[in-house]
């Protein structure tokens, strides 16, 4: 069962995951029916369903989160030594996880060893996000770094484009302010200390959904998108 959907998320509500959920459901939408797709650190594989049209395959570690359902992966291994064949993808999906991984360089080498010439590797990064599925959590990339990586790595065509820019990266990092309350519940029971604070945490998430409403506005006029909250990478074999 899969504990996460995460294209019933709202853009206000998971700023993020609402790019990232978008740029996958672009990326299927281009792919040609029957196409073999791999999901490099696919986790419970929550937009397998996205290639319904494809024969898609997952693979992960199995390590990053200990509620999810790994039950449905095609392999598990690390992602810099794959137990996969040379050349029999069309497409490898990888989306938040390079920052996961400490041997990212041969990692990507091999996402480029198991595409087909022709291949495409459609991969998410973040530039800003705390630490998360600790301690697996190593990296956050620049779009040069990123860019190197590919290169490195034996892709000829390499495309980066922002998540956002500075505005959007802002309305990311607002609701992580919440953390200031206590939590309703603490160690499986009520904690009374946050329903005290309920009425206050209320009217600051009403506070922080508003200017995030206008921050996300105020994106378009930042030009330059050199301070996104993350990049979506399209390169080709």
């Amino acid at each position: 069962m899969i504990n996460e959907d995460f294209s019933q998320r709202s853009k206000i509500k998971d700023v993020g995951r609402w790019y990232i959920t978008r740029f996958v459901q672009e990326v299927a939408s281009h792919l040609p029916i029957q196409s073999m797709i791999l999901d490099a650190g696919a986790g419970e594989g929550v937009y397998k369903r996205m290639f319904s049209h494809c024969h898609y395959k997952a693979i992960d570690l199995a390590v990053g989160d200990s509620e999810w359902d790994y039950s449905h992966l095609d392999y598990v291994g690390m992602l810099h030594d794959m137990p996969i064949e040379d050349g029999i993808f069309d497409a490898v999906l990888c989306t938040q996880v390079l920052e996961h991984l400490e041997w990212p360089r041969e990692s990507v080498q091999e996402m480029h060893r198991v595409l087909k010439p022709g291949g495409k590797l459609f991969m998410t990064v973040p530039m800003a996000q705390n630490e998360h599925q600790t301690p697996y959590d190593f990296f956050r990339y620049t779009s040069y770094g990123l860019t190197s990586i590919c290169k490195g790595a034996g892709f000829q065509q390499v495309s980066i484009k922002p998540f956002g820019g500075m505005w959007v990266r802002w309305a990311y990092e607002l609701p992580r302010g919440m953390a200031v309350f206590p939590p309703l519940r603490r160690n499986g029971k009520l904690n009374w200390s946050g329903v005290l604070w309920l009425p206050v945490k209320a009217l600051a998430l009403m506070f922080i959904r508003a200017l995030q409403v206008s921050f996300l506005w105020l994106d378009r006029f930042d030009h330059e998108k050199n301070d996104p909250l993350g990049w979506s990478c399209e390169a080709t074999k």
